[in-house]
């Protein structure tokens, strides 16, 4: 049997069938394609997975060709920022794009000069090496957790042989940072450090990063170094704050229940660091050495007048007066050296000494002088608090503003509900869509079987009249069939016919050939 005769098969039997039957095809029909579309489009959706996300458009051009190349199908979502592909094609086609070049940005970097030119200049090829290193500089900028995108720009002027006209080199970054993300200052330390040591003589100072709302990341890095110790020295004394208000609510909220109470701590921290070296004196003392030496002497002479003429070369003699004198000289000196124990002790006080502590505790609501006292106490040994120190705590009672934290509660409970219904909605849409579906298809195949039992003949048994050929069957349109019968059709087809009608339908059965002759010439005619 050929598709023609199968066709042509169908046309007669859609033909032969009522209005009522046709609508009720046509019908399901309609329900089984919209079945098949929606089941389809939800099997497609299922099996696709996230290629790539937060995708720029300029990127998004090369990756979709590249996709097309490689006959990959793909999907756009999110207003073309995500591209979707088959989940069983997700690896392959991200190792064949990133081997394709295709996820370069659009930026061309040291594979510039892959291709060889001839003829280029000194200034040019200055110029390429500057782009090649921008474009290496964004990659490696682009590979952290918190950037979006980054752009590098370069300034290298040209070498001279005069140091007093060479200028240093600079850059500037600027970074889109992702949404709900944040860079640190460790981080854009770690950028200037790496766009510095890969710049010939650019200094960390002269490099500049900000954000794409314009304000500047590295001026905390290139202030002095007194300036980021001290900035050091605030966050870990911040820090010890908040670690202390943390033990103190953790300890307070069990007692008067949760956001009950505020505590504040202010340290004072000694960031100094002294080494003092102490020298003590231990043991019994002890003779090393001893040394004595004495002097004696004695003798006469002549003493004359004092003055000038005592020093000249030829002076006037005088008698003497007094005559010889007699002289005598005695010294004596001792020295006992003694060997002592010594005890050196060196004390090293490292910075971030506690200095004084103060702590104020805010209650919600009225507190007794019992309980704020309680309270007082408490909040004391928990810190160790030392009055000789300096240290101190307050716990006063106030009422709590709340409005804004009802507030916040309420939002989130109307998004809450709107999320909640807006699945509902959506589980009712499909709901109602399966349903409307089901029911297309019941409706349809009620209205298949009603037809089929409208046009099903009415049949009448009887037994046969007069003797049977073969007792014990029946005669079924003229054959004999068991038990004796026979079945005939309730109505004659031929009763409402004329003479000529018959006669015509008696020839036909006789001679088929002929009469389908005459129709094929009637036909031929018209």
């Amino acid at each position: 049997m050929d598709g023609r005769t199968i066709l042509t098969g169908a046309a007669e039997k859609w033909r032969g069938m009522g209005s009522t039957q046709k609508v009720a095809i046509l019908l399901l029909a309609v329900a089984l394609v919209v079945t098949v579309f929606y089941t389809g489009s939800y099997i497609q959706q299922a099996n696709f997975a996230p290629l790539f996300t937060q995708v720029d458009p300029q990127e998004a051009g090369p990756i979709i060709d590249r996709l097309d190349a490689m006959k990959v199908p793909y999907r756009l979502t999110d207003g073309g920022s995500t591209i979707q592909v088959p989940k069983n094609k997700v690896y392959e086609a991200r190792i064949q794009l990133a081997s394709s070049g295709a996820l370069l940005g659009g930026g061309i970097g040291y594979e510039l000069f892959d291709r060889t030119k001839l003829g280029i200049t000194e200034f040019e090829q200055q110029i390429n090496y500057q782009r090649a290193l921008q474009e290496e500089l964004r990659r490696t900028i682009v590979q952290l957790d918190a950037v979006e995108q980054a752009r590098v720009h370069l300034v290298i002027p040209e070498k001279t042989i005069f140091t007093e006209e060479q200028h240093p080199p600079s850059a500037s970054i600027a970074l889109k940072v992702r949404l709900r993300s944040e860079l640190s200052s460790a981080q854009v330390k770690g950028i200037v450090a790496l766009v510095s040591g890969s710049v010939e003589g650019l200094n960390p100072e002269n490099i500049h990063v900000i954000d794409m709302r314009g304000q500047v990341l590295s001026e905390d890095i290139s202030a002095d170094s007194l300036s980021g110790v001290a900035l050091s020295q605030q966050e870990v004394r911040r820090a010890y704050e908040k670690e202390l208000e943390k033990r103190v609510l953790s300890l307070l909220s069990p007692i008067l229940g949760p956001n009950k109470a505020v505590a504040m701590v202010t340290a004072d921290l000694d960031f100094r660091q002294q080494e003092s070296v102490i020298n003590v004196p231990t043991g019994d003392t002890k003779v090393v050495s001893e040394h004595e030496i004495r002097e004696e002497s004695e003798g006469t002479g002549t003493g004359g007048a004092p003055g000038t003429d005592t020093n000249l070369e030829n002076p006037p003699v005088y008698p003497a007066v007094g005559g010889e004198t007699s002289q005598s000289h005695s010294r004596e000196e001792r020295t006992t050296n003694y060997h002592v124990g010594t005890l050196v002790e060196t004390t090293v006080q490292p910075p971030g000494q506690l200095r004084r502590l103060s702590t104020s505790v805010v209650v919600d609501g009225p507190v007794s002088a019992a309980v704020a006292e309680q309270i007082q106490n408490v909040v004391s040994v928990a810190l160790g608090l030392d009055s000789e120190r300096g240290d101190q705590v307050l716990v006063s009672s106030m009422t709590f503003d709340t409005s804004l934290q009802q507030q916040l509660e309420e939002d989130m409970a109307t998004a809450e509900a709107a999320a909640k219904e807006r699945e509902r909605a959506e589980m009712i849409r499909n709901l109602i869509m399966a349903g409307a579906l089901l029911l297309l298809l019941l409706i349809g195949l009620v209205l298949i079987v009603i037809t089929a039992k409208r046009r099903k003949p009415i049949i009448s048994v009887k037994e046969a009249e007069g003797p049977s050929p073969n007792p014990g069957s029946v005669i079924v349109s003229g054959k004999i069939g068991p038990l004796g019968t026979v079945i005939s059709v309730s109505e004659d087809p031929d009763a409402d016919l004329s003479a000529e009608q018959r006669d015509i339908r008696e020839l036909a059965r006789k001679k088929p050939e002929d009469v389908a002759q005459i129709v094929k010439l009637w036909l031929a005619d018209k």
